[in-house]
């Protein structure tokens, strides 16, 4: 288990800044939501907790035969330990619970919080850069950034968290701010839209990551998850499509 250092003592540096990425995207929300901020504003901290939780028990599952012989370590976030599918996974659930409890549309109430997932996508690219981890080949040229790896070893390595920070934010601003209103997606398209976008980022670059990992037959366990997410995604899509299709068909 890696511990990470602390500022002032008491806070892990990939905690402030994911910190920071997570207050800039609920201020992103409460600019752009036109009414019930304070609700919007509410329910954004609870999705926070429950994606922190899921990213938490993502990487306890992932690394089980390590916590069943430290069990006292799996709430001890401080020493570093989180996994975005499980955040995913965390925020999926926060939605359907409140899509369930407030009976609040679930794809409305899923384009609202679309800015969320692009900060904290390039939080989480900017953080493994910061916590020695998600980074890429060693590279000798003058566009290699300086990564210190688990291991207290600095090298030059390829720019992938700045390849993942930037796709994630360039492809949620799109998102955000093109006019896909033309384009007469439902709601829950461009959040549908902005979770593919953000998987295939991560697993494309997932092929080039070079920090140590469990693998499954070659492939890390997220690359795994980003394929298997895709392949519901779209099976999902194409059935969808032929149920619109048949409709069109025997009216």
């Amino acid at each position: 288990m890696i511990t990470q250092p602390l500022l002032l003592g008491l806070f892990p540096p990939y905690s402030i800044l994911l910190a920071c990425s997570a207050a800039l995207g609920l201020g992103l929300i409460s600019w752009m939501v036109k009414e019930r901020k304070l609700f919007y504003f509410d329910l954004g901290l609870g999705l926070l907790v429950l994606s922190l939780l899921g990213a938490r028990i993502g990487y306890v599952v992932r690394n089980f035969l390590y916590f069943k012989s430290h069990l006292g370590e799996i709430p001890q976030i401080w020493l570093g330990g989180l996994t975005w599918p499980g955040a995913l996974i965390g925020a999926g659930t926060a939605l359907l619970g409140m899509h369930l409890i407030w009976k609040e549309p679930l794809g409305e109430l899923a384009d609202v919080y679309l800015p969320l997932l692009g900060t904290i996508a390039v939080g989480i690219w900017l953080t493994g850069w910061g916590a020695g981890i998600g980074y890429g080949p060693r590279l000798n040229a003058w566009f290699g950034i300086l990564v210190r790896d688990q291991f207290g070893i600095q090298e030059l390595r390829w720019p992938l968290p700045i390849f993942g920070a930037l796709l994630s934010a360039g492809w949620i601003s799109g998102l955000i701010w093109l006019p896909f209103r033309r384009w007469k997606l439902k709601p829950g398209g461009q959040t549908a839209l902005g979770i593919v976008g953000i998987v295939l980022i991560n697993m494309i670059l997932s092929f080039f990551r070079m920090d140590p990992a469990p693998l499954l037959w070659n492939l890390r366990w997220e690359t795994w998850f980003s394929l298997a997410l895709l392949s519901i995604i779209a099976g999902l899509f194409i059935r969808k499509r032929k149920l619109a299709n048949n409709e069109k068909t025997g009216s």
